[in-house]
């Protein structure tokens, strides 16, 4: 009796929060596979325990509830990537308990260890997700999210105060100024972004670049970039989202030496990447010299020892020839004095 209560208590803690499932169906191929031909198979002679597994999958997975699991946490929404997740983590629970042989007693307690499992992964999901929803401080911000209830998809916008505030930077001289126009929330807005950067002058707004890019660089700042800046990031409807300003103040550098004088100019000019002033005059590269000197010498000395070693043969040989010669008339000689003597 204990041992069914405690199966029930289970479902009924599982079955508040597991309902998003049903609107993924890599996630829904999964449990039909696991409730059906698995469970068929493995408990064919224990019917009744077949049934309650699959009554407790079904509850926990695909039954509607509008119960909250946390008081303070609205579960009926999900945004796509939370779904992701968790139906990921449900397929890798369910597979491996299908790729593993459980005797009967081990199945009820895999299955029901990686429900709960489930529904504690799923309250970390969620916490992320309501973390993000709405959470921009300033601009306009969609989010699309899905319906747990009919898996069906909106858009939700949370608009506040379009300005953004402003952001004071200095820069020394020669150093790159960057300005980057990236706020929290942007990378959670739904939809393609865009970032358009001005110069304010006497309050006019003169544009400089549009980019996919939430930062632009200004190689070698001078003088003449102190001033305003601005920043609008517009969504994929082509509506300016948020503004953010700059006060760019350049100083005087310290203690950094210029080796030589370039023209000024303004951050109007087109963006390129250049090879700072401070940098040294170059210097001459030996390394090509002396790698040829060090090769010619090993060649003149390997060149050298040949021909020593060829001088000395020829003069080895040459004394032998002559020391043989020697030998020869010696022996000639001794036969004339035996002939005269006899």
């Amino acid at each position: 009796m204990s041992w069914w209560l405690s199966f029930w208590l289970i479902a009924m803690i599982i079955s508040e929060s597991q309902e998003c499932l049903k609107c993924s169906p890599e996630a829904m191929q999964v449990l039909n596979e696991l409730k059906g031909p698995y469970l068929d198979s493995k408990l064919r002679g224990e019917p009744e325990l077949r049934t309650k597994l699959q009554q407790l999958l079904e509850t926990n997975v695909e039954g509607l509830s509008w119960h909250q699991p946390q008081e303070g946490k609205y579960m009926g929404n999900i945004d796509e990537i939370t779904l992701q997740q968790l139906a990921s983590h449900f397929k890798r629970s369910m597979n491996r308990i299908m790729e593993n042989q459980f005797d009967d007693g081990q199945l009820f307690n895999e299955i029901t260890w990686s429900l709960q499992n489930l529904h504690v992964t799923f309250e970390k999901l969620l916490t992320g997700f309501q973390k993000v929803f709405c959470s921009n401080e300033c601009g306009y911000m969609r989010y699309l999210f899905i319906s747990c209830y009919t898996c069906k998809t909106n858009t939700y916008s949370c608009t506040k105060k379009f300005h953004c505030g402003e952001r004071k930077i200095k820069v020394e001289t020669d150093d790159d100024l960057i300005l980057d126009c990236a706020l929290r929330w942007h990378k959670y807005s739904y939809g393609v972004k865009t970032y358009a950067f001005y110069r304010v002058v006497d309050g006019k707004e003169q544009k400089m670049t549009t980019t996919m890019d939430s930062f632009l660089v200004k190689k070698e700042a001078n003088a003449n970039d102190t001033g305003r800046y601005r920043c609008k990031m517009f969504g994929s409807s082509g509506y300016s989202s948020s503004q953010l300003d700059f006060q760019v103040t350049v100083v005087p550098s310290v203690g950094k030496t210029t080796w030589f004088p370039r023209p000024q100019s303004t951050l109007e000019v087109p963006l390129t990447m250049g090879v700072s002033s401070r940098a040294p005059p170059p210097q001459p590269d030996w390394t090509v010299w002396i790698v040829i000197g060090t090769t010619g010498g090993l060649l003149f000395i390997i060149v050298a020892a040949f021909v020593f070693y060829y001088r000395h043969q020829n003069e080895k040989e040459a004394g032998e020839s002559s020391d043989d010669d020697d030998d020869d008339d010696d022996d000639e000689e001794d036969n004339d004095e035996s002939e005269s003597s006899e």
